[in-house]
């Protein structure tokens, strides 16, 4: 009768774990976004923001996305989650996710004026997560969120800073 007690404990200790790792496990899962177009849309940006003095952000989108929320310095992942009504990672893997995403490590991410993010959404899934520097390329000046019909901006090269700013023509719009 001990033995059996004893087993039946050690099996419920061991199994509890499991389940907790299974569900933690899973919810990496359904909030992971590999960000495949991360370097080809940042090069694309970096690309029209040298050459231009306007642009649709359409056309230099590789994907395809509804909204786009700017994310400025000084925002924790836990604010961002909140603004943009989604809980997503960039990790690439479970222990990534438990380290970054689960401990204070990953609460921070914009602990520098200097960064600010662009969060792409698309069916209430985040599609895109970018890191930018602002004196690359600074979209703090646009409040957010950028609907996708409405996505045209001009280009403040003064100081030799990129400041990204809504078109005059998309204000004119009815």
């Amino acid at each position: 009768m001990k033995i059996k007690k004893k087993t039946i404990i050690i099996s419920v200790l061991l199994i509890i774990p499991l389940i907790l790792f299974l569900l933690s496990y899973i919810n990496y899962r359904s909030q992971r976004i590999d960000n495949e177009h991360l370097e080809s849309f940042k090069s694309e940006l970096m690309t029209t923001v040298q050459q231009n003095s306007s642009f649709d952000m359409n056309n230099i989108t590789p994907f395809e996305w509804d909204r786009m929320y700017v994310i400025r310095p000084y925002i924790s992942r836990t604010e961002m989650q909140k603004v943009i009504g989604i809980k997503w990672t960039t990790a690439d893997t479970y222990i990534g996710y438990l380290i970054c995403d689960k401990t204070w490590f990953g609460e921070h991410p914009l602990d520098d004026d200097i960064f600010h993010k662009l969060i792409f959404v698309k069916d209430n899934k985040v599609v895109l997560d970018i890191t930018l520097d602002r004196n690359d390329v600074d979209f703090t000046q646009i409040n957010s969120p950028v609907i996708n019909d409405d996505s045209l901006f001009d280009i403040d090269k003064a100081d030799e800073r990129n400041i990204i700013k809504t078109s005059k023509q998309q204000k004119m719009m009815p």
